[in-house]
């Protein structure tokens, strides 16, 4: 609830990132509160929307109640490539319309012709370990994931059915 109440307060946002056993993982994404209900249950149910790659230093837990708090550095969006999405892209889509509950979760127009935006919604919905995804957080662009995406689309289009 504080990390709730703090993060409205001012709209500063909080970090999200995965956990590796007890540990922090080393980088997360910055988000922002854009909505928030009761739900039937009792929860709080928030919304959020992704608004920077940061890396994580210093990590702490809150004795009082168990918030983690860390020191955090902005790292570059990935350069804005002149490259179509493509097949990226069109894969991509059609997942979306197998799975509408994928799509649903982007409050926008989907920008299936942006290979960055692409990229960034497939390293979301694959089954990665923790590892893989710090590790293509990581990158300075987009070309690791951009190839090991396509990667993985040719091999399941080659694959026996």
């Amino acid at each position: 609830m504080r990390l709730v109440k703090e993060s409205m307060a001012d709209n500063r946002g909080f970090v999200l990132a995965m956990k590796d056993g007890d540990a922090i993982c080393a980088y997360g994404t910055l988000v922002h509160i854009v909505d928030f209900e009761t739900l039937p249950d009792g929860l709080l149910g928030i919304t959020i929307k992704g608004a920077s790659r940061v890396q994580i230093t210093d990590v702490t837990q809150q004795d009082s109640d168990g918030l983690w708090k860390g020191d955090v550095s902005f790292l570059p969006e990935w350069p804005a490539s002149t490259e179509n999405a493509g097949v990226l892209g069109q894969a991509l889509e059609a997942l979306f319309e197998s799975h509408p509950e994928h799509a649903a979760q982007y409050n926008q127009t989907l920008d299936i012709d942006n290979l960055s935006w692409v990229c960034q919604r497939w390293l979301e919905i694959l089954p990665l370990g923790n590892q893989q995804r710090q590790w293509f957080m990581a990158q300075s662009d987009l070309d690791e994931a951009k190839n090991f995406i396509s990667m993985l689309l040719i091999e399941e289009n080659n694959s026996p059915e």
